[in-house]
């Protein structure tokens, strides 16, 4: 299932002509778990690559997106809570749904007042080009598809910092193979799938090498049995200590 503006399809590689030239800033709010919470960091990225800025708050941002969780009622509700502040603070705003509840019901978000576009998991790499491609938006369009039938890996490492501590995260798997009775995740998330592991590596060295830059000290990682690499400052080169994890590495299957 997937419907846009005709208008969309004739813009695809020529971003200066045919960019939504309305949207300048944008803002990126995640509910629900940090595998949710690192496809918003590459969300965040990708919109910048594309020349937006992010904006400090929903009020103040032309692009609203909201990247939901659906493994409670609560949930949905939480993110229809949103839906309703954002377009009562910013009218202006064009609303994007993605992530988990986008891809279970498109149909229910898409009906809620101010929302543009719905885009499920299935095509959350697409983002970009959705919103720069469509020329004149309009209300409650969606774009979802076949979860089981999607290859992409999306994320971005999420930066976590609070006073000497830094806790950076990185999703290294998604989607689920079981079908457990109980859990929505294989059908909002799909199939697992994985970082390559040479991208993880890489992803590993860079975060260790940004979090010992400045004055925290030398830093070490190393993979431990929990799926963490263990890092901590150390300042005269000593082993780091495996009661001290830093990076975490997340994956969705049980």
């Amino acid at each position: 299932m997937s419907s846009g503006s005709p208008a969309a399809s004739s813009c695809l590689n020529r971003p200066k002509s045919c960019q939504n030239s309305s949207l300048q800033k944008f803002f990126v709010h995640n509910f629900g778990c940090r595998a949710t919470q690192a496809d918003g960091a590459a969300l965040e990225s990708m919109l910048e690559q594309r020349g937006l800025s992010s904006a400090a708050e929903a009020r103040s941002a032309d692009l609203v997106v909201l990247n939901t969780c659906t493994v409670t009622a609560n949930a949905d509700s939480d993110v229809r809570a949103m839906v309703r502040s954002v377009h009562r603070d910013n009218p202006a705003a064009q609303i994007l749904l993605t992530g988990c509840y986008a891809q279970r019901a498109p149909e229910e978000l898409a009906a809620l007042p101010g929302v543009t576009w719905v885009v499920g998991n299935s095509h959350k790499t697409q983002i970009p080009d959705i919103v720069a491609e469509t020329l004149t938006p309009f209300h409650g369009q969606i774009h979802v598809g076949d979860i089981f039938a999607q290859h992409d890996f999306l994320s971005a490492p999420i930066e976590d910092a609070a006073g000497d501590r830094a806790r950076p995260n990185l999703k290294i798997q998604d989607g689920c193979n079981n079908r457990c009775s109980f859990c929505i995740i294989p059908f909002v998330r799909g199939r697992s799938r994985s970082m390559p592991a040479e991208q993880v590596m890489d992803q590993v060295r860079h975060l260790t090498l940004a979090a010992g830059a400045g004055n925290r000290g030398r830093r070490c990682a190393w993979p431990d049995s929990s799926a963490a690499f263990s890092t901590r400052p150390q300042s005269n080169g000593s082993a780091c200590p495996r009661s001290s994890r830093w990076i975490f590495l997340m994956t969705c299957s049980g």
